[in-house]
Parts: C-alpha cells; structure tokens; sequence
C-alpha cells in the first residue's frame, strides 16, 4: 500500500530486555507487530490501535490516525522508546574530511 507509511516512526522496545528499538515506519509494519509479536496482554488501547491499522489497510482510514493509535497501544504496554534525539550541530557545521593529506 502507498498510503500506509507514516510521517514520523514510532520508536518501541519489543525485546525483552528493552536493548533494541524498532522504528515502526508504516500500518502494515504495525499492524504485524500488533498482532504477532506485541509483549503484553491486549488492552484497550492494544485492540483500537489493531482496528485503526486494519483501517488503513483497507483505505478507510489514514495513516496518521494508525500512527497515533499504535503510539497510544504502545505507551500502555510500556514499549514506547523517546524519539531519536536531533543533531546539537548547527546546520552550518562541516565535518572535516580526514582523509585529505595535509602539505
């Protein structure tokens, strides 16, 4: 589907000991792992978010409904990992190429 991905990842810990973060980019990504590879019980949040991806697969819904849900399921399971911090370089910044020789 084209209309799947999401604008921003959703970033979760699936592994169970919380060392390896998944960047979920689309419905069809979380809608697989909503249903196969979740660590908890379903919730309420779990089950909205299973039908909010289904949606989408189906061209009822938009992504960014989908994106949210799986965010909210997320957050009630525990498994939602912040965001990846942005650069502190200042958009001007070069790095130096260190492979040029010095004369």
């Amino acid at each position: 589907m084209e209309n799947d991905w999401f604008d921003q990842p959703v970033r979760v810990f699936l592994d169970p000991r919380g060392n390896v973060a998944i960047n979920v980019t689309s419905a069809t990504q979380a809608a697989e792992l909503l249903l196969t590879e979740w660590p908890t019980k379903p919730g309420a949040k779990h089950l909205a978010a299973r039908k909010a991806c289904l949606e989408v697969l189906e061209g009822i819904a938009e992504a960014r409904r989908a994106r949210l849900a799986f965010a909210d399921a997320a957050e009630e399971a525990g498994v939602l990992a912040a965001p990846r911090p942005k650069s502190m370089a200042s958009p001007e910044f070069r790095s130096p190429s260190w492979r040029k020789r010095k004369r």
